[in-house]
């Protein structure tokens, strides 16, 4: 009896946890191995099993980039500072280094508000250079006549 008691537990020890480690081939799945890959330069842990159940569960994938962009390990990788966490993500995000002008503002921003607010307007901000979901605009025709806000016509 105990022999099978023990041959269970080994068993079950055995198997692996739900969402832990294991990794499906869902579009979820392969979007928060890019992004570990391409942002925090390593493989998900077993922990991150968090942000692809955020994903499946509807949060836009914005915010949930946004949450691992303020992590304490990618602020570590940006130099603990905030000028070299706003050079990492700028340079992360459109491949280019900021100007000084870019890197100040964004500075300000984060002095203003926390690591994920300013993550995430700068994967707004920069969107379509980062690869991620282009976003529907409408861009106006320049060769579209408008009417000018001050315009009145003349009466007599």
């Amino acid at each position: 009896m105990k022999r099978l008691i023990l041959v269970a537990l080994l068993g079950l020890l055995c198997l692996p946890l739900s969402g832990y480690g294991q990794y499906d081939n869902t579009p979820e799945d392969q979007m928060l191995r890019e992004w570990y890959t391409r942002f925090l330069g390593r493989t998900p842990d077993p922990g991150s099993a968090m942000w692809v159940d955020a994903l499946k569960a509807g949060q836009s994938p914005d915010t949930v980039l946004s949450q691992i962009l303020a992590s304490t390990e990618y602020y570590i990788r940006g130099g603990s500072n905030a000028r070299g966490f706003v050079q990492r993500l700028h340079t992360d995000l459109t491949g280019r280094p900021p100007g000084p002008r870019e890197t100040e503002f964004w500075v300000n921003q984060l002095y203003r508000t926390d690591r994920q607010d300013v993550a995430y307007a700068m994967i707004q901000r920069y969107q379509p250079s980062w690869g991620g979901p282009p976003r529907e605009r409408h861009v106006p025709d320049p060769y579209e006549y408008r009417r000018p806000p001050y315009y009145r016509p003349y009466r007599r």
